[in-house]
């Protein structure tokens, strides 16, 4: 590589490079594409003058006695696809095919970061890195989920001892969209990020044979999930996820230049549909003391009741659907599922007078006009439920002299209630408690006192 340079040698870019661009006045990162980061590998050919390309595999000194080593390396078996063949050459093949990747990964690696000037201790930790994704088995990996449309004041926010916010670093930024497709780079929804979930020590991959795509065992939707319900607790902005990567931890399958190993795993959609393409900052900044209730409801929902839990993956799936039908349906089972007990007695009046004595603790409205609510978008549901065929006259509530869907006013409710819940884990084991209901009402006391 360094005689290339000196000698002048022609070595193409890289066919699209992103590069972060902050705009001024603006917290989202837009990319670029430049051509003039130097791909080194395409320095490299099989033989003399193929595709014009100045050296060859065979020239690099020690590379045949390298292939000839992974050759006889069980450790390398399952990587290379040894058992899968009974080919001699085949196998040969491969593990040349494999050492020529695995040179120039780290020899690109350390011209970007160290230059020419051989630095023995940072070439062999590179390689011990690559060595174990050869090695295979399971590889420990960390999540890396940026947030979508909501910002946080705080560069770092702890929810736990393995889960953490964190704002975005341009070199993180620009890693991971390595692998995205160049038109997708300008995507708001890739665009739009200023904070990541970070979730370590809790997942693995696997490489196939001939080095495909990764293959996950388990992957921790829960504890993503469970922040993303959080956040929709707190603010009523649109949020969730769209993009999934992984962190390397202690192996690497590749280099950026000096980028950090971060990595497009796969794209999962799981954010509010209210999300506008359009916006090109986040909705919504989340200050300080709104991390810490964002804290609070997190590690709350980490040991909610059962129905509390309910409540919130109804919340967050409302969010995700492209049918008002369907999202109101969500709504109502989370409104039941906090409100509904286990006593018998008609479910729509039961839910308007508990929903308007947990409300009260909010200081929501007057507890007659939270009841009314409640009642009319249950109404709402019954009516889609049960097949009515003029649901539609319920879809409209009015409220305060105005008009409004009784979806919009389903999911006010819903994060009102679940938040109270969330800050009295005791209240929703004594919703059956008439009691406990008329004191909420009355707004005297704590409840979560109450025998």
């Amino acid at each position: 590589m360094a005689a290339a340079v000196v000698e002048a040698k022609k070595i193409d870019s890289y066919d699209s490079y992103p590069v972060v661009e902050m705009k001024e006045g603006e917290t989202f990162p837009a990319f670029k594409t430049s051509y003039r980061v130097p791909d080194f590998r395409k320095a490299f050919g099989w033989e003399k003058g193929f595709q014009s390309r100045p050296f060859t595999y065979e020239g690099i000194r020690g590379f045949a006695e390298l292939v000839s080593y992974v050759k006889s390396q069980p450790d390398y078996g399952s990587f290379l696809g040894a058992g899968r063949t009974t080919s001699s050459d085949l196998l040969g093949e491969m593990a040349e095919f494999a050492v020529r990747g695995l040179i120039l990964e780290v020899a690109a690696r350390h011209a970007v970061v160290c230059g020419f000037q051989w630095n023995e201790e940072y070439a062999k930790s590179r390689y011990l890195e690559i060595e174990a994704w050869w090695r295979g088995g399971k590889l420990p990996v960390d999540i890396f989920v940026p947030i979508v449309n909501v910002s946080f004041e705080d560069d770092i926010i702890q929810l736990s001892d393995s889960i953490s916010v964190e704002r975005i670093s341009d070199e993180q930024h620009q890693a991971r969209v390595i692998a995205l497709k160049a038109y997708e780079r300008d995507n708001w929804m890739v665009r739009a990020y200023t904070h990541a979930l970070v979730v370590r020590n809790s997942a693995s991959v696997e490489w196939p044979f001939l080095m495909g795509r990764e293959q996950w065992d388990v992957f921790p939707y829960d504890q993503v999930d469970r922040a993303v319900q959080a956040i929709s607790t707190l603010v009523p902005e649109p949020t969730g996820y769209d993009q999934v990567c992984f962190i390397p931890v202690g192996w690497s399958h590749g280099y950026q230049g000096s980028l950090p190993t971060i990595t497009h795993a796969f794209s999962a959609e799981r954010h509010d549909r209210r999300v506008s393409r359009n916006k090109f900052s986040p909705t919504v900044t989340l200050s300080s003391e709104q991390g810490r209730h964002f804290v609070e409801f997190y590690r709350a929902l980490e040991v909610a009741h059962p129905q509390v839990s309910l409540a919130a993956r109804r919340l967050q799936l409302a969010s995700l659907r492209e049918d008002e039908l369907d999202e109101i349906v969500d709504l109502c089972v989370g409104i039941e599922a906090l409100l509904g007990g286990t006593t018998a007695g008609d479910t729509t009046y039961k839910l308007g007078i508990r929903g308007a004595a947990v409300l009260a603790r909010a200081d929501f409205q007057k507890s007659e006009i939270a009841a009314q609510l409640i009642k009319k978008v249950y109404a709402y549901r019954s009516y889609i439920v049960h097949g009515q065929a003029k649901y539609d006259k319920k879809r409209i509530v009015s409220f305060g002299g105005k008009q409004f869907l009784a979806t919009d006013i389903a999911k006010i409710l819903l994060r009102e209630i679940l938040a109270v819940m969330l800050q009295d884990p005791d209240l929703i084991s004594k919703i059956d408690n008439d009691r406990v209901i008329f004191e909420l009402m009355d707004n005297r006391g704590n409840a979560a006192d109450e025998d």
